[in-house]
């Protein structure tokens, strides 16, 4: 494990944890107004993710950042029916979650071990407010959530869409781990819970 990834898994500073949000809240939003662009029957009244600024505290742009994803994942499905939406939504929220993973994989040195991987994203779901670990069950490990800031905000649609990214980053940090959600808290769960599949030798 590399010096930067360990001393932020010590200490993650206030302005780490805003710019971090900001680049998350810049890449999903700018995914789903991509989306948006792209759809003939959206009426596009929601904010660009350009002429977004969050501000206050952490906690207050999470919220933010959440109704936003909010807003623009119910615009999706009005513009594109709710099938087509959140299987395109997923598909677009994972494509700009891998890319972020990869752009955190070179910033924080990020090697190609599971300790590594869980460090990583113990820091980047800080900056969400989410808190997790990782248990090993009979049929497999999994990352188990049981404490979710956005879960307050987000709809179950909006959650699920938005899991995508989540699956992404995680796969863009290590590309030989594959993460996929089951569970929400969202859809009334406990805990959300996320399957982990590994390939070659990332253990």
């Amino acid at each position: 494990m590399g010096f930067k990834l360990r001393f932020l898994s010590w200490w993650t500073p206030k302005k780490f944890q805003k710019k971090g949000l900001d680049e998350l809240a810049k890449y999903t939003i700018s995914g789903l107004d991509k989306l948006l662009d792209d759809s003939e029957n959206s009426d596009a009244k929601c904010d660009k993710a350009s002429a977004i600024v969050l501000t206050g505290n952490i906690e207050d742009r999470r919220r933010d950042m959440a109704i936003i994803h909010n807003e623009k994942t119910e615009e999706l499905i009005k513009a594109l029916g709710h099938e087509h939406a959140m299987e395109l939504g997923y598909k677009t929220m994972f494509n700009e979650g891998l890319l972020l993973g990869k752009k955190f994989r070179k910033l924080l040195g990020v090697g190609n071990s599971l300790e590594d991987l869980i460090t990583a994203a113990k820091i980047l779901y800080k900056v969400l407010g989410i808190e997790f670990r990782v248990k090993e069950y009979e049929n497999g490990m999994f990352l188990v959530v049981n404490h979710c800031s956005l879960s307050k905000y987000y709809t179950s649609d909006t959650c699920k869409v938005l899991s995508g990214a989540d699956e992404g980053v995680v796969q863009g940090l290590n590309p030989h781990i594959k993460m996929n959600f089951t569970e929400r808290m969202t859809d009334g769960a406990s805990c959300c819970m996320a399957s982990i599949q590994f390939e070659d030798d990332a253990k």
